[in-house]
């Protein structure tokens, strides 16, 4: 009940509610959205006058953040940039809050010999590390309101699937901060820029080069390579799946990118059970996930890497599910992000 709660108010905030509960709660939304905005406004500006000072780290710092709450494909990108950064001979240290065990978990499962800074604090944490060890360039996880840290580059996300919401704040809408934010940008990434037609695409670009026109664009995608299985991490490859009745479970930020990977590789779930952002799964959510799918014939339980990282060991016990490994690429704007993380860190720009 809760989760179904949850879930009509984040639709509410995607501007995909209009009923009659929408007209109550929407006016109490927009004056808490409105307060919010005036938060957070104030807090940046004081940053911004240098009333409120910005530590600075004796190395450069990267911000990756999300334009809105979710969904953007953040920690994707943070290891395709600590990969890309690697490449140039050089030493990146992620930085993060923590407060996501799942994308975590799953920075440390994809990028063993990344150096990982976890702690609220996250200048204290990488002058602790860097202390330590030599580091070459911070990658600041969420730092779009991390205003504390001072950053040399910011990357900002949009989602092609849903750029904006209802172009309210939140919690009346789905956006972080106002669209003139995107000014700031040093890169603008258009994540999962393959899930929309053409002309949708087009349209974002050009409602983005309104608001940002100096901020160069990068287009982004997320490449689905095999599945595993849970317990023990057998690989299964896409196809084995193609026209199987399957069960689908998920929490991230915009699910409905998950259903549109799966039907690109032609596997369309007869069952699919989608829970907010972050969701923590109980013992009895999972076991009621595998009775459904099992009285549904179908062959298969899968899930996201993201949502597998949140309870291993439980997921695997009760349902031991097939686990979609993907990787994000960059389909557009490659030489842009290359030459601007040479002319940051001064690495090798070849690949």
């Amino acid at each position: 009940m809760a989760n179904s709660t949850r879930s009509y108010f984040r639709r509410l905030a995607e501007g995909y509610e209009d009923g009659p509960l929408s007209k109550v709660f929407a006016p109490l939304l927009e004056i808490a959205g409105g307060a919010y905005g005036c938060g957070v406004g104030t807090l940046r500006a004081l940053y911004e006058k240098k009333i409120l000072k910005s530590a600075r780290l004796p190395f450069p710092v990267i911000s990756v953040g999300n334009l809105t709450w979710g969904g953007t494909g953040k920690t994707p990108f943070v290891e395709y940039l600590a990969r890309r950064i690697g490449e140039t001979g050089k030493t990146a240290l992620i930085l993060t809050r923590g407060y996501s065990h799942d994308e975590v978990e799953q920075m440390r499962a994809h990028l063993p010999k990344a150096v990982l800074g976890v702690g609220a604090n996250r200048t204290s944490v990488a002058r602790e590390i860097s202390a330590k060890q030599k580091m070459d360039v911070a990658i600041l996880d969420d730092g779009l309101q991390h205003w504390p840290l001072h950053r040399d580059m910011e990357i900002i996300l949009v989602n092609a699937l849903n750029p904006f919401g209802n172009y309210k704040l939140i919690p009346r809408g789905i956006l972080r901060e106002p669209l003139l934010v995107l000014r700031k940008a040093s890169i603008v990434v258009i994540s999962h820029a393959n899930l929309v037609p053409p002309k949708q695409l087009s349209e974002l670009k050009t409602e983005l080069r309104k608001v940002a026109p100096n901020a160069p664009m990068v287009e982004s995608y997320l490449d689905p390579l095999f599945f595993y299985r849970a317990q023990k991490k057998a690989r299964v490859p896409l196809a084995k799946l193609e026209n199987q009745r399957v069960t689908t479970f998920s929490g991230v930020g915009v699910p409905r990118s998950f259903q549109l990977l799966l039907t690109r590789h032609h596997i369309r779930p007869i069952r699919n059970f989608e829970f907010m952002d972050h969701h923590v799964f109980s013992k009895q959510e999972l076991q009621e996930i595998k009775a459904v799918s099992d009285s549904a014939s179908a062959t298969e339980i899968i899930t996201t890497e993201k949502d597998f990282y949140r309870a291993p060991e439980m997921i695997s016990e009760v349902i031991n599910p097939l686990v979609l490994a993907a990787k994000l690429r960059i389909s557009s704007g490659e030489d842009i992000l290359n030459r601007k993380i040479f002319e940051l860190t001064g690495g090798s720009n070849s690949k």
